[in-house]
C-alpha cells in the first residue's frame, strides 16, 4: 500500500473532475463528489479525520481506479489499500493523543453474559443447497492445497454449511472460534465424528477485539447522559475515536500461523452488534432506539464496521499461511420465492462498500483462487412472498 500513491491519484482525479465541470458545467451531485474528493485528500494529508459519510465516495473512486477506465498514471489502488492509507494518516494525526481503544479478543465467562447483542444468531432458515455445495467445495479445495498440520475456522458459528467433519479428518489440529462456547461445543458434537473430536480445539475469541470494552463504554455513556442528545453526541465520539491499527488485529490466541484460516459468511456480519448494543442502552433509558439509523450515529457506526472488517482481512493475510475468505457482497430483495423469476422489490445493497470482494483486498494479497455465486432464500414474515438474492464471493489468498 502506498499512501503517497493514493494521495497522487486523488489529486489527479480531483483536478480532472474540476476541469470537466468547468468545461461542461456541473450539477449538485458533481459538486458534492468534488467536495468529497477534497475531504478525502485532506484526510490523506493528515489534516482531518475520515468520517462515515465519505465511505460511499471513496468506494466509487477506488472502483473507478480498478475498472481500467482511467489512464495507468492514476494507479489501480483498491478500497482496502485506501482504508489502510487512511489509517496511516489517522495514526499520524493522533500521534500525541492517548490511545482510546485496544485489540482485546479475550472474553471471560462473566463478560460473555453481557454480550448477547454480539452473539451470532442461529440461521433462521437453511441456506440454498447449491450455495452450501459451492461453499463446501471451495473450502475443501483450499484445504487440499494447504499443509495438513493446522486449520482455524474464525467465527465458526456464522456459517452452518462448513465441512467440519472433512476438515477434522484432513488436519492434525482444527481450531474453531466464536463468542458462544456452549454452541461451539454442541456444533462439534453434531458435525464432527467422535474419532476426530480429539483434534478439535475450541476458543472463545472476539475477532474484532472490541466487544467487551464497547458494551461497557456504551452502558456508561448512556447511563450518565442527561438526555438523548448528549447520549448521541458522546456515542458518536466513541464510535469515531476508534484508533486500533490493522496490524494489531488477530485471529487466534496461538502465535503459530495455521496452514489454513477460514472465514466464511462472517465479514459482512462483523460489528452488527454495535448497533444493537446502542439501541438496547437507549431503550433502557426510554429514548429513541431508531437514532442509530440516522445522523450522526448511522455513518459513525458504518465506518466502525468497515474498519473492523478491513482489520479482519488484514489479519487473515498476515497471521495465516493461507486463508479462504467467503462473504456475502451484495443483496437485493425480490418479489416471489426461490424457483420463480422474481422482480426486484428494492435497490441492490452493497454489504462491503465495494462491488467485488477482491476490492477489499490490499495489494499485499496474492489471490490463488476465486469464485462467485448467487444464493436465494425465502424472506419469511412478509405479506407477499419474497426472497433475498445474495451475491457470495470467495477468495483463497
Amino acid at each position: 500500500m502506498s499512501r503517497s500513491g493514493i494521495q497522487k491519484s486523488v489529486r489527479m482525479f480531483h483536478k480532472f473532475s474540476e476541469e470537466t465541470m468547468r468545461r461542461r458545467g456541473g450539477d449538485q451531485a458533481g459538486r458534492e463528489s468534488l467536495s468529497a474528493l477534497s475531504d478525502i485528500a485532506a484526510v490523506l494529508k493528515g489534516e482531518q479525520l475520515f468520517t462515515g459519510s465519505l465511505l460511499e465516495p471513496l468506494g466509487a473512486f477506488t472502483n473507478l481506479l480498478q475498472s481500467s477506465q482511467l489512464p495507468p498514471d492514476f494507479g489501480d489502488y483498491s478500497f482496502g489499500d485506501a482504508i489502510l492509507a487512511i489509517e496511516e494518516a489517522h495514526a499520524e494525526l493522533r500521534q500525541s493523543a492517548e490511545q482510546r481503544w485496544e485489540f482485546a479478543p479475550e472474553v471471560t465467562d462473566e463478560a460473555a453474559q453481557a454480550l448477547s447483542d454480539f452473539m451470532p444468531e442461529p440461521a433462521a432458515a437453511p441456506r440454498a443447497p447449491d450455495h452450501a455445495a459451492k461453499l463446501r467445495r471451495f473450502v475443501l479445495d483450499a484445504a487440499q492445497k494447504a499443509e495438513p498440520t493446522s486449520a482455524l475456522v474464525v467465527g465458526a458459528l456464522a456459517c452452518p454449511d462448513l465441512p467440519l467433519a472433512e476438515l477434522a479428518a484432513r488436519f492434525q489440529r482444527l481450531t474453531l472460534s466464536d463468542l458462544d462456547l456452549p454452541r461451539l461445543q454442541a456444533l462439534v458434537q453434531t458435525a464432527v465424528p467422535e474419532e476426530h473430536r480429539d483434534r478439535v480445539k475450541l476458543e472463545r475469541y472476539d475477532v474484532t477485539g472490541s466487544y467487551v470494552a464497547f458494551a461497557a463504554d456504551v452502558k456508561e455513556i448512556v447511563a450518565g447522559a442527561a438526555g438523548p442528545a448528549e447520549a448521541e453526541r458522546k456515542l458518536t465520539e466513541l464510535l469515531e475515536s476508534y484508533d486500533v491499527g490493522a496490524g494489531s488485529a488477530g485471529l487466534a490466541f496461538a502465535e503459530e500461523k495455521p496452514s489454513l484460516a477460514i472465514s466464511a459468511m462472517l465479514l459482512s456480519e462483523l460489528g452488527r452488534g454495535y448497533e444493537r448494543c446502542i439501541q438496547g442502552a437507549l431503550l433502557a433509558r426510554g429514548w429513541d432506539s431508531e437514532a442509530t439509523g440516522r445522523e450522526p450515529l448511522a455513518p459513525a457506526l458504518e465506518l466502525l464496521r468497515c474498519l473492523v472488517a478491513q482489520h479482519h482481512i488484514h489479519a487473515l493475510l498476515r497471521r495465516a499461511r493461507s486463508a479462504a475468505l467467503i462473504s456475502a457482497v451484495s443483496e437485493v430483495e425480490l418479489r416471489g420465492g426461490p424457483g420463480t423469476k422474481g422482480t426486484p422489490a428494492s435497490e441492490p445493497r452493497d454489504l462491503l462498500h465495494v462491488e467485488q470482494l477482491v476490492e477489499r483486498l490490499p495489494e499485499i494479497a496474492e489471490i490463488k483462487a476465486e469464485q462467485s455465486w448467487e444464493c436465494r432464500q425465502d424472506r419469511p414474515g412478509t405479506a407477499e412472498k419474497r426472497s433475498l438474492l445474495t451475491l457470495v464471493e470467495a477468495v483463497l489468498v
